[in-house]
């Protein structure tokens, strides 16, 4: 495990944030809203600071080399907490990553910063929830302990206040880097649907697989992202050899930057049918380049999506819901086009990294004051 320090140049005059989360190039959703913090103008108006932790230690490392690179770790974020004007900002999700994370929020306090802890991911209710009372006591007093707790929707804030009594929650939706125009779409002769996310169950890959099968129009599937667990894009691709549809089918991979955005220039449909959610970057990329999508109403996800509007709505794990939301998308061309017009339209007036950046400097000002 280790930390890499990127930054401004210093002005003594400004705000320094200290960052932390995972960098590029990991991928997920935290790692895409910290690269699209950094090319904002928070980057302009603050000394910011990166500071990466994510795991980089081998899988089969030792008990001796794992504690040397937290205790490494801890060295450099306290270095990194130096001078008058600092800000902590800790990006964290559920497991364990929470834990450690909170560790890096205590450090802070010692240090006398103030410290934000930045909550994502879908499964974080769920997390709490399943928590033994020594660990929830634990998870409370982590909580209680940051200035401010940034949540990513109001439902998700009134969800996680009783979970967590005496944090102050404040919600920032999140941002995303805007593209300057719609991308082209590549052509393809046959319709392609994107799935951008974990190749997981939570993501609802068995339920995009299990739709495919029943499409009757012609189709390409591309699933782009990490296994969650670690073979799980080959059981997927063994169910739809099964179902008799591999041929259709792709499992790309995960992507990130160029890679990412060449999977979005090809499709023509984004589908995201997680059975939980906060509020996912994929989905606001797709809708912020002008596809239509299909998601479930999860989480904050029905704050972005207007049914028929913007996109198609469908309860989680509704198969036949699927299948039939993809086949309308499929066959009729002139639905994609309006409903990625007006998803383009949401997101460039709402979702722009700008405004979320506004919503943090003005909190980090509140937790200066």
């Amino acid at each position: 495990m280790s930390a890499v320090l990127e930054h401004t140049p210093t002005h003594s005059s400004r705000l320094r944030v200290v960052m932390a989360g995972p960098l590029p190039p990991a991928i997920g959703g935290m790692v895409t809203v910290i690269d699209d913090l950094r090319t904002s103008h928070l980057a302009r108006d603050v000394d910011l600071v990166l500071f990466d932790t994510k795991k980089t230690t081998p899988a089969n490392r030792s008990l001796l080399q794992g504690v040397t690179a937290r205790l490494g770790l801890w060295a450099r974020w306290w270095s990194a907490l130096r001078g008058r004007g600092t800000i902590a900002h800790i990006h964290t999700c559920s497991g364990l990553s929470f834990f450690l994370d909170g560790s890096l929020l205590l450090i802070a306090r010692l240090r006398g910063v103030p410290a934000l802890l930045h909550i994502h991911g879908g499964l974080f209710e769920d997390f709490l929830k399943s928590l033994s009372p020594a660990a929830r006591w634990l998870a409370r007093l982590i909580a209680r302990a940051a200035d401010r707790v940034i949540v990513l929707s109001s439902g998700w804030q009134a969800r996680l206040a009783p979970l967590l009594p005496g944090a102050r929650l404040t919600v920032v939706e999140n941002g995303i880097s805007l593209p300057d125009a719609p991308l082209v779409r590549a052509g393809m002769d046959v319709p392609s649907i994107l799935f951008l996310g974990n190749v997981s169950t939570a993501k609802g890959v068995e339920d995009l697989v299990d739709a495919a099968a029943r499409l009757k129009q012609p189709f390409r599937l591309v699933l782009v992202g990490s296994d969650e667990p670690e073979g799980m894009s080959a059981r997927m691709h063994s169910r739809a050899m099964q179902l008799g549809i591999s041929e259709h089918v792709v499992f790309a991979g995960p992507a990130y930057g160029a890679a990412k955005h060449a999977h979005l220039r090809s499709a023509d449909v984004f589908v995201l049918p997680s059975h939980v959610e906060a509020l996912p970057m994929a989905l606001l990329e797709a809708m912020a380049n002008g596809l239509p999508v299909i998601a479930t109403r999860v989480g904050a996800i029905p704050s972005v999506v207007e049914s028929e509007h913007n996109g198609l709505l469908i309860e989680p794990r509704d198969v036949p819901a699927l299948a039939q939301a993809l086949e309308r998308l499929l066959g009729d061309a002139s639905l994609r086009t309006r409903l990625g017009t007006n998803a383009r339209q949401l997101t460039h007036e709402r979702y722009g990294v700008d405004r979320a950046a506004d919503e943090l400097m003005q909190l980090y000002k509140r937790v200066t004051a």
